[in-house]
């Protein structure tokens, strides 16, 4: 069959419907009735996270006031292009394509909503305000997610080291300290306590300080391996093509052949999209280098693992869909 016609009978076999109308048992529907509330509860925290998150990305972009002009641009177009996104909820995911794709509650009536068209082919997928995924289907309620896992999506990523990375750090630790602050039973002692959360802030505070530059190092394409059958235990990415010896826009500060001030590519180093693949915006984080394979006789590139900077990707609830680039 055309997989036009297979993409829309797919689509109506994932419609969302109610199950609670047709149990007769009072006390099951009121379980199901609660467990839908604690979901539509989690689904506001999400947003409620995500919106935070965006508003801390801007105090810190107002802050800094030697900020580039041409990186304080792409990163205003990215945060107002967040700002744009449309929270879904995860409706289905195939045990067979569990790390390929998986289904979201809105579509082409969302946009009609809204009066405006966001959820669209090729339209970015967010989660943790990391990349996730691209859109690859629309139907008229729900929409189908390629993921990042999957091996036929490879967004072109760099390494990103430096200010991003530790804002990103900053504000792990941030999160970390507020959910201390409400645990008594881990320290046996409160001086103790107190002494762990003033040296968390006071890390959080130097990676959040204004006094980073961002360095652009190696850039290259990321893709997964597409794991079927159930959750795949770890999601690993992979990379390809790693190098900078050819000079581009974001002059980084070196090239592989100079890697005694510092390599162009390490472990721990977070990769964003470089914008170049005309599909992802800039910037957008994508995982973090977990181990790089040695250089091969004759070789000129690294190739790379990568662990998703989303969290829980294996358990997405709730995500973002972000409007397509314009072309």
């Amino acid at each position: 069959m055309p997989k036009s016609f297979s993409d829309r009978i797919r689509s109506l076999a994932v419609t969302p419907f109610n199950i609670s109308e047709s149990n007769p048992n009072e006390i099951a529907r009121l379980q199901l009735e609660n467990q839908r509330l604690r979901s539509q509860i989690d689904h506001a925290y999400e947003w409620v996270l995500f919106d935070q998150r965006l508003g801390e990305q801007f105090e810190v972009l107002k802050g800094q006031q030697d900020f580039s002009q041409k990186r304080a641009r792409h990163l205003r177009e990215l945060l107002l292009g967040q700002l744009s996104s449309i929270p879904a909820q995860v409706i289905y995911r195939d045990p067979s394509s569990w790390s390929s794709s998986l289904w979201v509650n809105v579509g082409e009536e969302s946009n009609d909503a809204i009066g405006s068209c966001v959820i669209e082919k090729n339209s970015p997928v967010l989660s943790d305000g990391a990349l996730v995924g691209v859109v690859d289907y629309v139907g008229k309620k729900q929409a189908r997610v390629r993921l990042i896992t999957d091996s036929g999506l490879s967004p072109s990523v760099r390494v990103n080291r430096g200010a991003t990375p530790n804002r990103e750090l900053a504000h792990l630790l941030q999160s970390l300290v507020s959910q201390l602050e409400k645990r008594d039973d881990i320290f046996p002692l409160n001086e103790e306590k107190q002494q762990v959360l003033s040296q968390l802030r006071s890390l959080k505070e130097y990676c959040g300080s204004t006094h980073w530059d961002d360095g652009y190092f190696a850039k290259g394409e990321v893709h997964g391996s597409s794991a079927p059958f159930w959750r795949s235990r770890g999601p690993i990415l992979k990379g390809i093509g790693f190098n900078y010896d050819f000079s581009d826009e974001e002059k980084a500060k070196l090239s592989s052949k100079d890697e005694k001030a510092a390599p162009i590519i390490k472990e721990g180093d977070l990769l964003v999209t470089s914008g170049l693949d005309g599909v992802f915006p800039m910037g957008l984080r994508v995982g973090i280098v977990s181990s790089i394979d040695p250089l091969t006789e004759g070789s000129y590139s690294y190739q790379i693992e990568v662990r998703p900077a989303a969290s829980r990707l294996n358990d997405l609830q709730t995500v973002f869909i972000l409007p397509a680039l314009s072309e």
